[in-house]
């Protein structure tokens, strides 16, 4: 069967500049302003909007609200609206059929007088004073059509997290967060693809030229945006007022069928707007409003009491990153806070950029601690936290002056995950960060796992903390022969890694082995490595994937690290955890009775081209294997070299 759905025509854009609003009407009133909520479903959800926007109301003069019931099917939202309207506290329009979002909002459209609108989902929750604010931020900005406030679930407009649906806040912190963003971002407008329905002000002027809803799309998704983008052509901003923040549950409506929906009127949206994608896709690039969120975030985390600050994991890579929110998850289950700290390059930038794993705030704060003064502000942002203690994971990835000050000003464990310290000390000058002052400065050195712990004993001789968590169970895959299909993670990103794998892939194909190559993570280029016909690169992957790549590409063997370590990568014991026979770089001598036959055992320092030599011959062995059942590991039942 095929399906087919009739797309409207395009639209020939209108350019005129919108005209400039009055501020005021001629008695010094503000205009009125109506707040139109569509209502269905869900009684407790619109109890609470109503209620919510009624506390607003009182606080916000010339102002009404519209409920438009349409046809709901429950008897007690109806008894409710009808109390609050023979109460006159709402005007209530009543549709003898469900005529959908569209057409419930329309027909409040054409009950309005003069005015501005705000449409408001029945799932919101509106701060007391946030009406009132959005209204003056709207009147004092030119060329407003229609504006959209921050929130926990407004895609754009979401806070802590952009484009997310975040958890809605309880009623209280979203009244904190609301005062708050009206100390942080007062007097900004930051001009956006689209508003956004949950909380649409538009105003008359743009109403007068742009009329009402589209009604060519299906159930109640992306009409709004076709409603923004139509006031654009029309010479209307759409903008973010960030100094407003309200609550939205989201996706009440339809549930499960939000995909679908959203799907088929996209394809409405993109034969009407050519440029819409791209210009989303510039403005996510951009990310205009970080710097709003983040000064949200700074006074949101000084205003919080707490009885204990948070440890602060501070990293400088991706893979350094995961081993720290790793750590933080140990954090959790012994009850205390975590934060992880990146360093980051941007261009000339160093910078610190601080987020919450568990999707609260910090998220967006980021100080380039390349200057005086941004260090200075990391010292202060730190202190102000009162943070419980510092971790420092990849101390030579930080840059010296900012990790001079850190451990200057604060107590700090060491968070052995990788070699480079050591084989820096070992082999050669520019030691940075001085390894020996950095350790004795140390109130410990900690590792996750055996094999950092290991490795931090033998080669570095030091006495070491083991931090650990539950391990993963492990997983038994069919016995399996014939030639491999090798699982390669990556985790770095760099030019090495880049080049063994080409190296590796030229190797098998040139000995015209049926051997391939499944890159696991992403590389410097993975476009190019996909144009080779025996590698597949699999992209960003996190440990939920593993058990579906596996099974999916059936993968036989794994390479787990390709001259350097990432000691407590949770991708690192996922693999491991599945049994399959591994290759990895021996960085510590094996204890007595450890390892197994079907195990490649690199040597540290190896030449590339001896490893990859290695690797090669390892992979074309041909291996059956059987589920040891005291280990839960696999073992070598058959081994021979293919012909």
């Amino acid at each position: 069967m095929i399906a087919s759905v009739q797309l409207p025509a395009n639209r020939v854009p209108d350019h005129r500049a919108a005209p400039r609003r009055p501020v005021r009407l001629r008695n010094g009133e503000p205009p009125p302003l109506t707040i139109i909520i569509p209502v269905y479903g869900d009684l407790a959800a619109t109890r609470a909007c109503i209620d919510s926007a009624l506390n607003a109301l009182a606080c916000t003069p010339g102002s009404t609200i519209v409920v438009v019931d349409d046809a709901s099917p429950e008897p007690d939202i109806k008894r409710l609206l009808n109390d609050l309207a023979a109460e006159f506290r709402i005007r209530l329009l009543t549709n003898e059929h469900n005529l959908g979002f569209v057409g419930a909002v329309n027909r409040a459209l054409g009950e309005t007088g003069a005015g501005d609108v705000v449409l408001l989902n029945s799932d919101t929750i509106v701060p007391k004073y946030a009406l009132q604010r959005l209204r003056s931020a709207v009147q004092s900005t030119p060329r407003v059509g229609t504006a959209t406030p921050l929130s926990n679930n407004g895609e754009y407009t979401s806070f802590p997290i952009p484009n997310r649906s975040n958890p809605l806040p309880p009623p209280g912190e979203i009244e904190l967060l609301d005062e708050l963003a009206g100390r942080a971002n007062s007097g900004i407008a930051i001009d956006i693809p689209n508003g956004i329905g949950f909380c649409l002000y538009i105003t008359r002027e743009c109403l007068d030229a742009v009329r009402e809803l589209s009604d060519d799309f299906y159930r109640g998704y992306l009409e709004d945006v076709d409603f923004c983008l139509r006031a654009a052509e029309a010479g209307f901003r759409n903008v973010c007022i960030p100094s407003v923040f309200v609550g939205h549950e989201g996706s009440r409506s339809f549930l499960g069928e939000k995909r679908s929906l959203v799907m088929r009127n996209l394809r409405v949206l993109e034969h009407r707007y050519r440029r819409y994608a791209t210009d989303c896709a510039a403005f996510l690039l951009a990310d205009p409003l970080r710097d709003c969120r983040a000064v949200l975030e700074l006074k949101l985390l000084t205003n919080q009491q707490v009885a204990a600050g948070p440890t602060v994991i501070l990293c400088g890579s991706s893979a350094g990153r995961a081993i720290a929110v790793r750590r933080c998850r140990q954090l959790a289950a012994e009850g205390q806070h975590g934060l992880v700290v990146q360093i980051r390059s941007e261009g000339q930038r160093q910078l610190a950029a601080m987020f919450d794993p568990d999707g609260g705030a910090p998220q967006s704060i980021a100080l380039d601690v390349a200057t005086p003064e941004g260090r200075e502000a990391l010292l202060r942002f730190l202190a102000d936290l009162g943070i419980r203690s510092l971790e420092i994971a990849e101390p030579n990835r930080i840059p010296g002056a900012c990790l001079a000050q850190l451990t200057r000003r604060f107590a700090y464990d060491l968070l052995i995950t990788d070699t480079a310290l050591a084989m820096r000390t070992a082999f050669g000058s520019g030691v940075h960060p001085d390894w020996t002052s950095l350790v004795a400065g140390a109130r410990r050195v900690t590792a996750i796992g055996d094999d950092g712990t290991e490795f931090t004993e033998a080669v570095l001789g030091l006495q070491v903390v083991r931090l650990s968590d539950p391990s993963a169970p492990p997983t038994l895959y069919p016995a399996v022969s014939g030639p491999a299909r090798l699982g390669l993670l990556v985790l770095h990103a760099n030019a090495a890694e880049f080049r063994f794998i080409r190296a590796l892939s030229d190797q098998l194909a040139d000995a015209d082995e049926d051997v391939e190559i499944i890159v696991l993570g992403s590389t410097l280029d993975d476009l190019k490595l996909m144009q080779r016909t025996n590698v597949i690169v699999t992209g960003d992957i996190a440990v939920d994937d593993v058990a579906t790549l596996i099974e999916g590409h059936g993968i036989t063997k794994l390479v787990l690290d390709i001259g350097e370590p990432a000691f407590g990568h949770p991708l690192v014991d996922a693999l491991l955890a599945t049994g399959l026979p591994i290759a990895a770089t021996e960085w510590s001598p094996t204890p007595p009775g450890r390892g197994r036959s079907t195990d490649l055992k690199l040597q540290a320092g190896f030449d590339t081209d001896a490893t990859i030599a290695a690797v090669s011959d390892w992979a074309v062995e041909d291996v059956l294997l059987q589920p040891d059942r005291r280990s839960g590991r696999h073992r070598r039942q058959v081994g021979a070299r293919l012909p």
